[in-house]
């Protein structure tokens, strides 16, 4: 699945202009709770309001995997990703997330494991 980011400002008022290109066009990585993880100029795996987002291409990953959590709440992601507290570790920076994601990611996404910074994308700690 890919979007373009068209509109950076999200209804409840974030600005992605920080961490997005307007008219640039992104792998989604997984969808959690109606957001979508997208993965940063920055090489950060975040999550963004699709309201912002044009799909150019609906397809969805055949390894996605999609889970309910406690509350109704859906997440689709590749195997693992939907772990709680999976994301989190990796932005508290713990390495060994940070390896598996990198791994994970260049064998799921080649692609956008190319144009991620080494250092977000490797598992160097923030």
């Amino acid at each position: 699945m890919r979007v373009v980011l068209r509109n950076p400002h999200a209804a409840d008022g974030r600005d992605f202009r920080h961490s997005l290109t307007i008219g640039g066009e992104y792998e989604v990585l997984g969808i959690e709770c109606d957001s979508l993880r997208l993965l940063t100029d920055r090489g950060e795996p975040v999550l963004f309001d699709p309201e912002c987002f044009e799909v150019t291409d609906p397809s969805v990953p055949s390894f996605w995997v999609l889970v309910f959590g406690d509350e109704g709440e859906q997440y689709a992601y590749p195997p693992g990703w939907s772990e709680p507290g999976f994301f989190e570790d990796w932005h508290d920076g713990v390495a060994v997330v940070r390896r598996r994601f990198a791994e994970q990611l260049a064998t799921w996404y080649p692609a956008v494991q190319r144009q991620a910074t080494p250092g977000a994308a490797a598992g160097d700690e923030a």
